[in-house]
């Protein structure tokens, strides 16, 4: 499992997006959809939730992506970071259940 500040999972998401990657998509959500829209056109399923739904105080948010069955998640409460994350993981073919842990 790899652990990632905002400034490094920015940096390995241009890496391996290359020139396709949008400004700040680690701290802008926008940014972050566009880039799971980029998953998504290369064939990988993307779901978001609110892991706390029902909360007015706490934020986590769950980010998966799927690819052949195998599902790359990030939990973090900034879901653009949760998004980024996964994709990362997704996009590195991560071990370990797909899982990512993200610090902030």
């Amino acid at each position: 499992m790899q652990e990632y500040s905002m400034d490094e999972l920015d940096k390995r998401l241009g890496q391996l997006l290359d020139s396709e990657l949008p400004a700040s998509p680690t701290s802008d959500v926008n940014a972050a959809l566009l880039v799971a829209d980029l998953l998504e056109s290369n064939g990988y399923t993307f779901q978001l939730k609110d892991m706390c739904p029902k909360s007015l105080c706490d934020n986590l948010w769950r980010a998966v992506f799927t690819y052949k069955d195998e599902e790359f998640v990030a939990d973090n409460s900034e879901s653009a970071f949760a998004i980024c994350a996964a994709a990362v993981a997704a996009l590195e073919g991560a071990d370990a259940a797909g899982s990512v842990i993200v610090k902030h």
